[in-house]
């Protein structure tokens, strides 16, 4: 018996130890640079090089929320919107449905991460309402020009067009200044995106691999974001503590 249970936790310690694990977040006890890491575009992509300025505060959303209150944007010369991420470092994801909270003062940039492995490997859903601003992936299919708009795009890295057009919708997802609930579903590599309820865009891509989740913004000073609830709908990975944990367990399974 011992050698089984032995044999079936070393497997997944080698998986990785996928565990089921639902999410909340409310921002009323987690810290920027432990439990949410913020990541700005190198400083040769952006015109306005921030840096970003990630923190939890209280705002127009009840309690803490998690605030970013600088103007940063790129790419140089404006052809595709690129600016910064915050990103929530202790779990990976592959299918989920998750909620979330949103206010914005601005009219720019707001969106939503998702399979994130690092800056150049990530899916994010994205929305404009400006239409001064640039659209998506300069030049390829499915370029939404300018805005509003929202989309779905796979970053390809630090050359442009930097993301691939999943797929485009000709209108934003939110209004300024007023609070909008968004509902993202992720399953099996097909995406959809909920605004108040609504179906706004779906798109899928079948190399999707799961990853971390997170938030990113384009040249959008005072954007809130809030009150995080995710159902994990298949196997998650939590970073700090799975070879501790699982070596816990074989451990305590040989020399009982």
């Amino acid at each position: 018996m011992r050698i089984l249970i032995f044999f079936l936790l070393s497997l997944g310690l080698v998986c990785g130890y996928g565990i089921a694990a639902n999410f909340t977040e409310d921002f009323s006890k987690s810290k920027i640079g432990e439990d949410w890491v913020a990541v700005d575009e190198p400083a040769e992509l952006l015109n306005d090089k921030g840096p970003s300025s990630w923190v939890i505060n209280n705002g127009p959303i009840n309690g803490g929320a998690l605030n970013q209150s600088s103007n940063i944007w790129g790419d140089v010369g404006d052809v595709v919107a690129l600016g910064t991420f915050c990103i929530y470092d202790k779990m990976e994801w592959v299918n989920f449905d998750l909620s979330f909270e949103m206010l914005a003062n601005d009219n720019d940039g707001t969106g939503f991460v998702w399979g994130w492995k690092d800056r150049t490997n990530h899916y994010r859903f994205f929305t404009m309402i400006d239409a001064g601003n640039p659209g998506g992936a300069a030049g390829a299919e499915g370029d939404p020009g300018k805005a509003p708009w929202s989309l779905i795009e796979k970053r390809t890295g630090d050359k442009r067009p930097y993301y691939k057009t999943l797929k485009v919708v000709r209108e934003a997802a939110y209004q300024q200044g007023a609070l909008t609930t968004f509902r993202v579903v992720v399953q099996d590599g097909k995406f959809q995106v909920y605004s108040n309820g609504d179906l706004i865009i779906e798109a899928s891509d079948p190399s999707y691999a799961g990853g971390k989740i997170g938030f990113t913004l384009y040249a959008q000073s005072g954007n809130f974001f809030d009150n995080i609830e995710l159902i994990d709908q298949g196997s998650a990975v939590e970073h700090n503590s799975k070879i501790v944990s699982t070596w816990g367990l074989l451990k305590s399974s040989i020399y009982k």
